[in-house]
């Protein structure tokens, strides 16, 4: 009852649920009132005219009824038809602050007061219902296990300080097993797709795949053991159902090994058919038959020594692909010839990958110094995780502020935005899919309805359709303020990059016995406020620049969408994309111009210049560092995700056994996912500036006990060897 009720009824603020209708109407001079009448543009409109002029007195009666009093404008801002309270109830507080109706005096009379109470005590119950199925059970749950999802969110942040912990020794097993990964990715993945392209109808995947590596193997043993031998290979032609096959196979496709032809078998077959006399010992895979015989295998076969397999069909060595007679799986040509081929450029690519790796061996090693160091500054510097935690509030702190300002700024609809003229059809001022209407020709698009009052065009016809204002547009004002927002942000970021950047730094130029008790953070925060918040707001004043031209792209594609223009709207989407790729560029190059100031002290131009020829000259240092760097931020995603997840399983299955696990479980997940990418944000921040901090001592001839012990071979490796005789 309640929602069916409450499709046609508007929500409006009262100042208080206790308000009766009477009172409220009290307040004002005159009594906002309501009168129905057809539409204008209605057909039957002239028969209402005809009936409430001169129709019937019963008739006269019951539409001088339609006469309703409407709540003051103070209370319901909208036109009087949709401010009537619903007849005979008066309003009351039913649930969280919220006001409905509840029976007046007369209804409760005519119902009887028990009747009046049962159908008040129902709509509230079905309003608590109602609100409980929006919050959801499960939500109710999480918010009872709350105390499990604090201890869940702390383990979280051990859980990522452990694994940049162990770093420092698994470090290498890590890393070559990601870059083994890739390649068994690109292996198996190109396996597959082949694979895919020539399974037959009726087969299972595996199956298949089980055939093609029986083949493999056999072809591979065959070509080594003639190879040894020096054997010459026997034909394995065949022709039809293969009863001139005389080649070697000895297995079946499935892998059993073949029995031998011979009379010790012959309690397995038909000896007056099978097997054809004129075949001798060690043939195996065969398809013997008399000339003439009624029984006629379809192709070549063979006894198979495993006792669960009385026989199997076999295929001739060199035959990788299995032989589908029956069809494939892949009924489309096209289909399997594009999945061959990609399976084909997969196994490519894993090719390149696996030589690219063999050249690249010195710079993975390399790369792998260089995060053994990081993770060491992080161990020794635990508190620099807490910079990301604060910078995060701040930022927060500041959109919240922000978005105050932009709501005001937002809500300010100027009186000339919206057309005030009527129209004749929906369709003139909503619009159709190729043609905008005159309500929604530009964005924010308002929204269209037919109003009480019609005007009468000079053609005869009303025009009903109005349009609405929408609820916020943008303007010069908001403009200005949203790239406010936007230098804000990239500001805050730089802050925090360049503090990391100056605490790696400090601390790598630190002697190895100082290494973790001077006070680098401390010292990179003065560094930064002192001497570098110049070049860090023009910095992210840059990125703002182009997040701006970015969103107001964004903004022409919206207004080209609702004027129908599709050309524009890919032309600004393209526009987008490209900006977007910049965007990036520039925040790389941003980010390693960060370092430089922190660790050179140079201005934002001087930094960047030399950021940007650092990376030219290091290009493939740099490269693989990257690489590698997402193969570890993406293992540690998933190690303190799902360790996080683990726990969280168990504390709240421990604590909570009645609770639904479901949501919680996915908000752990959640929150552990922004754990650690604050943890692999400090990590790949550490491990860019110790590269750089590397590669300045490389060119610089910089050396001493500051060295890190893990890096010290590879600056001993880039110093020349002086010739004893030459000093």
């Amino acid at each position: 009852m309640w929602s069916e009720a409450t499709k046609y009824f508007n929500m409006v603020c009262l100042k208080s649920c206790n308000e009766n209708f009477d009172t409220m109407n009290a307040s004002t001079s005159t009594i906002r009132e309501w009168t129905y009448t057809m539409s204008e543009d209605d057909d039957l409109k002239k028969h209402w005219d005809a009936l409430t002029a001169g129709g019937p007195a019963f008739i006269k009666d019951s539409i001088s009824q339609f006469t309703f009093q409407a709540l003051p404008e103070s209370v319901c801002p909208y036109n009087a038809s949709k401010c009537i309270p619903f007849p005979g109830v008066e309003f009351g507080e039913l649930y969280g602050g919220y006001c409905s109706f509840k029976m007046g005096a007369d209804v409760v009379a005519a119902m009887g007061s028990a009747a009046a109470q049962v159908f008040e005590s129902t709509g509230l119950a079905s309003f608590q219902d109602s609100s409980s199925e929006t919050l959801g059970k499960w939500m109710g749950d999480f918010e009872n296990s709350l105390p499990a999802f604090i201890l869940v969110a702390i383990c979280s942040f051990l859980i990522g300080f452990i694994y940049l912990v162990l770093l420092r020794f698994l470090i290498k097993i890590c890393v070559w097993f990601a870059v083994f990964l890739v390649f068994l990715m690109l292996l198996v993945g190109g396996g597959l797709c082949w694979i895919r392209s020539k399974q037959c109808s009726g087969a299972g995947l595996f199956e298949t795949g089980q055939q093609v590596a029986v083949s493999i193997a056999v072809t591979a043993q065959t070509a080594a053991d003639n190879a040894l031998s020096g054997t010459e290979a026997v034909s394995e032609a065949m022709t039809g159902d293969g009863a001139d096959y005389r080649g070697v196979q000895t297995r079946t496709k499935n892998g059993f090994h073949c029995e031998t032809w011979g009379q010790g078998n012959a309690a397995n077959y038909n000896s007056t058919s099978y097997p054809n006399s004129g075949l001798a010992n060690n043939n195996f895979c065969r398809n013997p038959y008399p000339t003439g015989a009624a029984n006629v295998a379809a192709t070549i076969w063979c006894f198979t020594t495993d006792t669960s397999v009385t026989w199997e069909t076999c295929s001739p060595v060199g035959v990788i692909a299995p032989e589908c007679s029956a069809g494939y799986a892949v009924t489309n040509n096209e289909v399997r010839v594009v999945l061959e081929v990609v399976g084909y450029v997969l196994w490519v690519f894993a090719g390149l990958y696996f030589f690219l790796v063999c050249c690249l061996v010195d710079r993975i090693r390399l790369a792998i110094a260089v995060n053994q160091v990081a993770a060491t500054f992080v161990k020794d510097t635990p508190r620099i995780v807490i910079m990301p935690i604060l910078q995060a509030f701040c930022g927060i702190l500041w959109i919240l502020l922000w978005a105050l300002s932009a709501s005001f700024l937002l809500s300010q609809v100027p009186e000339d935005y919206t057309p005030k003229e009527a129209y004749t059809s929906y369709d003139e001022a909503f619009g159709t899919a190729t043609v905008p209407g005159k309500c929604t020709d530009k964005w924010p698009t308002g929204g269209v309805y037919k109003s009480e009052t019609c005007d009468l065009t000079v053609n005869g016809t009303y025009a009903c359709w109005r349009c609405s204002p929408p609820r916020y547009v943008f303007d010069w004002r908001f403009g200005v303020s949203f790239f406010v927002f936007l230098w804000n942000n990239a500001l805050n970021i730089a802050i925090g990059q360049c503090l990391i950047a100056g605490a790696v730094g400090i601390w790598f130029f630190t002697s190895n016995a100082d290494k973790g008790s001077k006070r680098v953070i401390a010292q990179s925060t003065w560094n930064v406020f002192r001497y570098h918040l110049g070049s860090l707001a023009f910095g992210s004043f840059i990125i703002a620049v182009i997040q701006f031209i970015r969103y107001l792209m964004k903004y022409y594609e919206k207004q080209a969408k609702a004027a129908k223009n599709r050309v524009l709207v890919l032309v600004l989407k393209v526009l987008q994309c490209c900006i977007w790729c910049f965007e990036k560029c520039v925040k790389f190059l941003n980010k390693n111009a960060y370092i430089q100031i922190a660790l050179m002290g140079t201005n934002f131009c001087t930094s960047a210049k030399k950021a940007f020829f650092l990376i030219l000259r290091n290009a493939f240092r740099f490269g693989t560092v990257a690489i590698l760097g997402t193969m570890i931020h993406a293992i540690g995603f998933l190690f303190i995700i799902a360790s996080s997840v683990a726990l969280g399983y168990l504390i709240l299955t421990g604590l909570y056994p009645d609770i639904a696990p479901a949501v919680s479980l996915i908000i752990y997940g959640c929150t552990a996912y922004v754990v650690s990418k604050l943890f692999m944000n400090v990590f790949g921040l550490a491990v860019d500036t110790t590269l750089q901090c590397f590669i300045a001592c490389e060119e610089m001839d910089l050396g001493g006990d500051f060295v890190p012990s893990s890096m010290s071979r590879w600056l001993d490796k880039s110093k020349p060897i002086v010739d004893e005789d030459e000093e």
